[in-house]
């Protein structure tokens, strides 16, 4: 978790978007663990991973290892999934188990890298676009949360109907941004309008359907 991720999910926290107990993936690394944010927030808190220092050791792409080391629980508020499904090769299946064990009306916050270097820790299989979130929303009756959804960092993605969302400008200037377009057009690289910038997650909040 870096600067801009606490950010955001301070940000929530300091809405009151987020109620506890809170479950939070990939805790296993207590240097970038949102436990003390939460905690701080007074929300209760529970860390799972893999492996490491954590309340639950429990894989996610299991559903029957979910159930079997959740059994017993009272279901979540609210669930953060940061920096976490690019380092499995079943994201859809690792969000769907997230699912079953939140409320009803229950969030999940979801932070992923979408143009970032590779980091393998332990695997690095995908990088997240946001068209991915408004289907998974849809495709499971979810709610997405349009005031949520956010190049972090950056700003809001835009989710009008039909259109695809737009990475960021790799600069804030306009001058950076007509630099980068004379460049292509110089040395012809068609379809590039514009340099990408290296390091850009996407965040969103959903709802967990009511029934």
């Amino acid at each position: 978790m870096i600067d801009a991720d606490r950010h955001y999910l301070t940000t929530l926290l300091g809405r009151g978007l987020l109620q506890g107990p809170l479950l939070e993936l990939g805790a296993g690394l207590p240097e970038h663990s949102a436990r003390s944010i939460v905690e701080g927030a007074g929300l209760a808190y529970v860390g799972t991973d893999l492996e490491g220092d954590v309340d639950v050791h429990a894989d996610f792409s299991d559903a029957e290892a979910v159930r079997r080391e959740f059994v017993g629980r009272p279901p979540f508020g609210s669930a953060l999934v940061f920096n976490v499904l690019e380092h499995t090769f079943d994201p859809i299946r690792v969000l769907d188990n997230v699912f079953t064990l939140l409320a009803p009306g229950g969030l999940c916050v979801v932070l992923t890298p979408t143009v970032w270097p590779i980091h393998s820790y332990p695997i690095d299989c995908w990088r997240v676009l946001p068209d991915f979130y408004v289907e998974y929303a849809r495709r499971n009756g979810h709610e997405l949360l349009p005031d949520t959804f956010e190049f972090v960092g950056f700003g809001p993605v835009g989710i009008a109907p039909g259109a695809s969302s737009q990475l960021p400008r790799p600069g804030r200037s306009g001058a950076h941004h007509f630099y980068s377009r004379i460049v292509h057009k110089v040395f012809n690289t068609a379809g590039r309008s514009m340099f990408m910038p290296s390091h850009v997650a996407t965040a969103v909040v959903m709802r967990k359907r009511a029934s």
